[in-house]
Parts: C-alpha cells; sequence; structure tokens
C-alpha cells in the first residue's frame, strides 16, 4: 500500500503562476496534441526507414527526422505547458491532472519504443553503416524518452493517483498500468465533466446564499 500523503486535501498552487495562456476549446486543443503526436511518429519511422537505406547524411533523412523532431517537440511542450499551468484547486482539476500525465505517457511511450528498436538494429549493424549518427539520434531519443516517462509516473501519475484515493475514494479510477503506458486515461472524460460541473453548481449556489445573506 502506498504511503500516506500528508495534508491530501490542502490546494497545491500550479507550478507556474498563471493559467494557461489561450482560449482554445478542449476538443481544438486534443486535435493539435494528436496531430503533432501522430505526424511525429509516421515521421519517426520514416527517418529510420530512409536513414537506414541512405545514412545519416542524406536529404531523405534530413528531411525526415526534422519534421519529427519539430512536431515531438511540439506536442511535449504543449502538453508541458498545460501541466504547468494548469488548476489542482478541487477534485475535478486533479482528475483532469491525471488525465493529462497519462496523455503525457502516450506521447513518449511510443516515441522511445520507435527509438529503442530504431537504435537496437542500427547498433547491430553499426560496421556496416556509413555514419554513426544515426543510431547516436536515436539512442538519444530513446533514453530522452524514457527518463520523462519514468519521472512522469513517480511525481505525477503515482503521486495524483494515490492522492485521489485518499480524498475522493468514491472516484473510479482505471487500471493503472494501461495508464502508465499511455494506452488510455485512468479517469473517463465524462467522469471529469461531471466533477466540474458539481463543482460549478456548488460555487453557483455559494454565491446565492451569499447574496441571501
Amino acid at each position: 500500500m502506498a504511503k500516506p500523503i500528508q495534508n491530501p486535501c490542502e490546494d497545491e498552487p500550479s507550478a507556474l503562476p498563471f493559467r494557461t495562456g489561450g482560449p482554445l476549446r478542449r476538443h481544438q486543443e486534443y486535435l493539435i496534441f494528436y496531430f503533432f503526436a501522430i505526424t511525429s511518429w509516421i515521421m519517426e519511422i520514416c527517418a529510420a526507414c530512409l536513414g537506414s537505406l541512405y545514412g545519416a547524411e542524406s536529404h531523405y533523412f534530413i528531411g525526415t527526422i526534422t519534421p519529427f523532431l519539430v512536431t515531438h517537440w511540439a506536442a511535449f511542450l504543449q502538453t508541458c505547458w498545460l501541466m504547468a499551468t494548469s488548476r489542482r484547486e478541487t477534485i475535478a482539476d486533479r482528475m483532469a491532472y491525471l488525465n493529462l500525465a497519462c496523455r503525457f505517457q502516450r506521447l513518449c511511450a511510443p516515441t522511445a519504443l520507435i527509438g529503442m528498436v530504431t537504435w537496437a538494429v542500427a547498433y547491430r549493424f553499426r560496421d556496416k553503416a556509413s555514419s554513426q549518427a544515426y543510431w547516436v539520434i536515436y539512442l538519444v531519443v530513446w533514453i530522452l524518452n524514457i527518463v520523462v516517462c519514468i519521472m512522469n509516473v513517480y511525481n505525477n501519475i503515482t503521486w495524483e493517483s494515490d492522492l485521489l484515493y485518499q480524498i475522493a475514494p468514491d472516484v473510479h479510477q482505471g487500471n493503472f498500468w494501461l495508464g502508465v503506458l499511455g494506452i488510455r486515461s485512468m479517469i473517463k472524460a465524462k467522469d471529469v465533466l461531471d466533477e466540474h460541473s458539481k463543482d460549478q453548481d456548488f460555487e453557483l449556489k455559494q454565491r446565492d446564499n451569499k447574496r441571501g445573506v
């Protein structure tokens, strides 16, 4: 059993002292994220195939590895920004933050897997390769993403999951390992929206009571 968290009901401020910097709706933000993420995976695989055929100094490899790095880091920084500026004052905020941490895994875990497989094959045949930069790039991609995944699991997913079990034991959480692997979010989006609506109703009742007094 996880060690109890001290003062679990205290409000935790966001990492940055201001909220998200744009008026994007949830579905628009998701669309942008998955566009970057899926494009980065496609470009990563294409770069792996073309780099093995033509080498790391070829225009084919450079023309595919560059879009991969741009789109991957765009999705990476987009998620980091949301996590750094998100509110964690209510249970609904905590639930949304946990799902955001799972989405972070959804980006980095496949990228790390592709990088690991590509590096393993390229390193095995490194003597026949025309350039060592090919497998070195994928080694760096693999290491960076796997380290980020481990830190995210320890600092965000495990912490927020244990915290919700303590402050809101009635909240249904999905399979922990599916969330760690990024396969699915630990909390259904419908449950998060329902909790947000409850918080809004509670705030409206408080305002009405104050006006009545």
